[in-house]
């Protein structure tokens, strides 16, 4: 081996020797170790964060199901117990089978809405079809019987006196004349102005009027349109008495044959001639037939109308946008009569309620028996739902969202509780 070979092997040795000397190996330890540490740690904190926020996101998506499914079970329950009020069951097993003993079949109606009427078609009014009339009755309330119809049509003229079945009002018989008086024979009759009249029944007056009517439609009608009964202030009154008449004698579809509608010359001539401080008759008559009419007598009423809307040169196209058809108007009148009838029910009971309160409360199909039925099936949660419940496609309630009447209806049915063993 020569002397360079071993130089280089020496060398080699020496190298060797301190590359692998115990300090060097000890630092180079410490350094891998602590890189692992690291790497280790870093790993074990990335994992730990993992699980906290994996837990934290089921135990957030438990909480959430719990409150849904609470939510639901509430939404559940408050139709279970609407429903049960309703429907007339006020006990629903928990094994969703029924207790016989506590179940009514009564329900409760659905929010009513008051219809709405409807305008006649501009090709159904005409002249020839426009039939002036006027009515007596024996009061102004929804039970007013009729007492006398004229109409005119041109120079055509009907006039029937009624004998009501009942009496007639002191401030009716004031204004009318007419009053119903006994004989010694103790039969009833009409008198009118201190005279005995020609009175008949209201079905065969009724009936003689419509035939009236058949025979205007035949002689002076030559499109086939049915007549148009024209009147002042008559949506509010004459449309109501001739109808709710024609109801009670069951000729409801004979008069519909011959009327297609009624017209109103109040509303016509207030949109005609605005900014008057009167629009009845009497004055509408004075001012501009210039003309005092003459004491009350139905006839001369008749006449003065016709009077008044030829010298007021009101148009037709004004007369028909105050027109309402005759189906339209038989639904309101039938809903007034139902609505009037749920309203006797509520007076004299709930005494403590306002009487917009109560004819609210009858408008929207209630009367005192629901009520009363509705806080023995649920009590006060349940009556409060069903006075604030809201009406489908608007922005009101049934009644009243009003803790005050809340509180003055159970106040009342509380009281009713307590002087009786059912409610």
């Amino acid at each position: 081996m020569t002397l360079t070979e071993v130089s280089q092997v020496k060398l080699s040795d020496n190298d060797l020797s301190r590359e692998s000397s115990p300090t060097h190996v000890y630092r180079s330890r410490i350094s891998s170790n602590s890189k692992s540490l690291q790497e280790k740690d870093t790993k074990t904190a990335l994992d730990r964060i993992n699980k906290s926020i994996s837990r934290s996101t089921t135990r957030i998506k438990k909480d959430t199901g719990k409150l849904r499914r609470k939510q639901l079970q509430q939404s559940l329950l408050r139709t279970t117990s609407t429903l049960q009020v309703k429907d007339g069951v006020s006990n629903y097993k928990k094994d969703f089978g029924y207790d016989l003993y506590t179940i009514d079949t009564e329900e409760i109606p659905a929010p009513m809405r008051q219809p709405e009427m409807q305008a006649m078609a501009t090709d159904e009014v005409s002249d020839d079809c426009v039939v002036l009339f006027d009515l007596e009755t024996t009061c102004t309330g929804s039970h007013a019987e009729i007492t006398q119809i004229a109409a005119m049509k041109g120079d055509q003229r009907f006039n029937k006196y009624v004998l009501p079945t009942g009496n007639i009002s002191t401030v009716a018989a004031d204004k009318t004349g007419l009053s119903v008086q006994t004989t010694v024979q103790g039969s009833r009759i009409l008198v009118h102005n201190g005279r005995r009249v020609a009175a008949g029944s209201i079905h065969s007056v009724l009936s003689e009027f419509i035939s009236w009517l058949r025979s205007i439609q035949g002689t002076n009608i030559t499109n086939g349109s049915k007549v148009i009964l024209c009147g002042h202030n008559v949506r509010v009154f004459g449309m109501h008495a001739i109808i709710s008449e024609a109801e009670r004698c069951h000729l409801t579809q004979d008069l519909q044959a011959v009327v297609g509608g009624f017209m109103d010359t109040l509303p016509s001539l207030r949109q005609f001639l605005p900014g008057r401080d009167s629009y009845s008759q009497a004055n509408l008559y004075r001012d501009i037939v210039n003309e005092e009419c003459e004491g009350h007598n139905l006839v001369e009423d008749v006449s003065a109308l016709a009077e008044l809307v030829t010298v007021s040169g009101i148009p037709l196209e004004v007369l028909a946008q105050h027109t309402v058809t005759f189906l339209t108007a038989v639904e309101r009148v039938c809903y007034l009569n139902e609505k009037n009838t749920r309203l006797k029910t509520l007076k004299g009971r709930l005494s403590t309620l306002s009487s917009a309160t109560l004819n609210k409360i009858a408008c929207s199909g209630l009367q005192y028996s629901h009520l009363k039925l509705v806080f023995r099936r649920g009590g006060e949660a349940a009556l409060k739902h069903l006075l604030s419940e809201p009406i489908s496609g608007t922005r009101t309630v049934r009644v009243s969202k009003d803790k005050q009447v809340h509180n003055q209806i159970i106040g009342h049915f509380r009281e009713v509780l307590t002087q009786s063993s059912e409610v």
